[in-house]
Formats: C-alpha cells, structure tokens, sequence
C-alpha cells in the first residue's frame, strides 16, 4: 500500500516544482487509480477495503492538488514549512483589494455593454493576463526563498480563481442566452 505521508509530487514521480508536465502526472494517476480502485479489493476483508478507499481518496487529492496552480503553490509552500489558516489569512493588500472591486463590478456591468460578449472576453482575458503575472510571481518568489511574498502571492490567486470562474459563469450564460 501507499506510504500516506508521502508527498504529492513524488507519489506521481514528478519533481517538486511549480510547473509541472500534467501529462506525466494524468498517466501516473491513471496508473495509481487502476492499480488501487477499490473495485479491485470488492472480495477483500473489510480492512482491506478501507485501505483502498483511503488509497483512492489519497491519490484524488493528490491529483486534484496538483492540477490546481493555487494548490499546487500553497502545496509547495507547505513543503517548504508555511502553514495557512483558511479562517484567518487573506491579503491586507489595500491597492490590490480595490482592484478586486474593480474588476468585480465590471463583471456585473458585462451585460449592460454593448457586445456583452467581447466586453466579456476582454475581462476574462485580463483576468486571466494577472493570474498568470501572479503565479509567475509565486515562482520567482519561492526560487528567491521570499516564503512571506509568495505566501502573499497564493492568497490573491485565490481571488483571481474567484474572479476566473465569475467570468466563465458569465460567459456560459451569455451565450445560453443567445443560443
């Protein structure tokens, strides 16, 4: 059975680092899953059942850690000794916040623009232009040993990946409406 306390990147034989090739990482989960389904372990005892069960949701929250850019990054920096507390941390970062706000309302305005459709796609492209600036600055700062600014960094990923899914929600609804 697998080693639980073993860490995500090398159940999947992947090195620990913010990119990572998801093709080897789907084939090795594909492996995973194949090898310790609990389908596998139906005529099994009861113990030998739950292990599997257990050994499943191990490996799918492995999995789903790692496709996550924000949890692959909050992953890495627990790696590295920074804990987080979802109760309390949040940015304090004032300029950044109203930036948020910003952003935001403009997606609740999509519908009053005048092509509804590009005015979306434009914010979901800048939103997603500052996703990509914000892990690229998790990067840098994690490589530099910065662990407070890229702990910094993955709690407003946090926000984009709020803002990324508004904008695709819009976007569905959009085009159901037209369609």
């Amino acid at each position: 059975m697998l080693d639980f306390k073993q860490n995500y990147f090398s159940l999947f034989g992947l090195p620990e680092t913010f990119d990572i090739d998801f093709t080897t990482l789907g084939s090795a989960f594909r492996e995973l899953q194949a090898k310790y389904h609990p389908d596998r372990f139906v005529d099994a005892n009861d113990k030998d059942r739950l292990v599997a069960i257990q050994t499943t949701g191990f490996i799918n929250e492995a999995n789903e850690t790692l496709r996550s850019s924000r949890l692959r990054a909050r992953y890495l920096l627990k790696l590295a000794g920074v804990d987080f507390d979802d109760e309390v941390d949040t940015t304090s970062d004032g300029v950044f916040l109203m930036h948020q706000m910003e952003i935001r309302e403009a997606l609740e305005e999509v519908g009053n623009a005048q092509d509804p459709l590009a005015r979306i796609d434009d914010l979901a492209q800048e939103i997603s232009g500052e996703a990509d600036a914000l892990k690229d600055d998790f990067v840098d700062q994690l490589a530099a040993k910065n662990l407070d600014a890229a702990k910094e960094a993955v709690l407003k990923m946090k926000f984009f990946e709020r803002l990324c899914q508004q904008s695709k929600q819009i976007t569905e609804q959009l085009e159901d409406d037209l369609f």
